[in-house]
């Protein structure tokens, strides 16, 4: 196939590569960088992961030997360093569980309200929710367990929150509504769960109240 372009022709697309060609050049480059950077990301993005999943590891094996130092320095390294990780999230509630049992309250609270704003995880952000309500209103604060009892779209975690939100209604003197709240809760809650017998057994003593 022979090169049939006229000089004309040679001068246009001179002309034109001299008129945009320092454009379409910063043009490709941002194009490369912006894949480079993608993918560099998503490497990024995985090695995180699997260093998260290590320090997990390390809470699971320290919680269960008792070493709740080690489980405590582990959960913290990754609350604070990979925080977009779903073990970070997992770690806090865990690590909340083992403050409670020690009567470390304050800790407890603090590593819940992470769990709660923080985790990558709609299902363990709920969790820590619930339970943080539960918490504060156990600790007196019924104000404050308000602002936990209430979630959008509560899916499988419907009869928890009607049930929490009861407990609160109840602490705060509004026995009616309390009353509707545990009726609903126990409508949809599993029969021979403990929650159930102790919503059963908080009703009966709000029926029997004067």
């Amino acid at each position: 196939m022979t090169n049939d372009l006229t000089g004309g022709e040679y001068g246009d697309i001179k002309e034109f590569f001299q008129k945009y060609g320092r454009a379409m050049f910063y043009g490709v480059l941002a194009a490369v960088l912006v894949i480079g950077g993608f993918f560099y990301y998503r490497h990024y993005r995985a090695q995180q992961k699997v260093l998260a999943a290590a320090l997990f590891e390390e809470v699971l094996s320290a919680a269960s030997q008792m070493r709740f130092g080690l489980a405590t320095a582990a959960g913290q390294k990754l609350e604070h360093g990979y925080t977009g990780t779903p073990y970070a999230g997992q770690a806090a509630l865990l690590l909340a569980r083992l403050d409670y049992q020690k009567n470390q309250i304050p800790a407890a609270i603090a590593n819940l309200t992470f769990a709660a704003h923080k985790a990558t995880q709609w299902s363990v952000r709920t969790t820590a929710r619930l339970r943080l309500g539960s918490l504060l209103l156990a600790e007196g604060h019924p104000h404050q367990a308000w602002t936990y009892a209430h979630i959008a779209k509560p899916y499988g975690f419907k009869a928890m929150v009607l049930g929490l939100q009861a407990e609160i209604l109840a602490r705060e003197g509004h026995k009616n509504k309390a009353l509707a709240a545990f009726t609903e809760a126990l409508k949809i809650a599993p029969p021979k769960s403990s929650l159930t017998s102790l919503w059963r057994r908080e009703r009966a003593q709000l029926q029997a109240a004067s």
